[in-house]
C-alpha cells in the first residue's frame, strides 16, 4: 500500500508530461508518427483520453469534474488547432467523441480502481 501512495504522489507530474506528449502527438504531421502508432483512429484517441483520463483522476482526485471537462476541453481545442494549424491533419468531430468516450471510460476505471489502490473511494464536490 505504501508503494501506491508513493506512485500517487507523482501522478500530476506524470499527468502533465502525458498531456503534453499526446498534444504533440496529435499536432506533428501524421507522417512522422512511427508505424507502431498508426492503428485504427478512433481506437487511438479513446486509448489515450482513457488513459490521460484515469491519470488525471489519480492525480487530482477531489477535482473529477475539472479533469473531465478539462480533458473534454483539451479534445475539442486539439481538433480545433488540428485543422488551423497543421496541413496534414485536420478536425474531425468523430476523433471528438472518441476523445469524450475515452474520457468517460477513463473515470470509470478509476472509479473501480480508485477503492482498490488508496484504500477509499475519492470524491469530487
Amino acid at each position: 500500500m505504501r508503494q501506491t501512495i508513493k506512485i500517487l504522489r507523482y501522478m500530476p507530474l506524470l499527468f502533465c508530461i502525458c498531456l503534453a506528449l499526446v498534444s504533440l502527438l496529435a499536432l506533428i504531421p501524421s507522417t512522422s508518427i512511427p508505424k507502431a502508432f498508426q492503428f485504427w483512429d478512433k481506437a487511438q484517441h479513446a486509448l489515450a483520453y482513457s488513459i490521460l483520463s484515469i491519470m488525471g483522476c489519480f492525480a487530482f482526485p477531489q477535482r473529477l469534474r475539472p479533469v473531465f471537462f478539462g480533458l473534454i476541453t483539451h479534445g475539442v481545442i486539439i481538433e480545433v488547432m488540428q485543422g488551423a494549424l497543421t496541413s496534414t491533419r485536420f478536425g474531425d468531430p468523430l476523433d471528438l467523441l472518441a476523445d469524450g468516450i475515452g474520457v468517460l471510460i477513463g473515470v470509470i476505471v478509476y472509479a473501480f480502481l480508485s477503492p482498490k489502490l488508496t484504500g477509499t473511494l475519492q470524491y469530487s464536490h
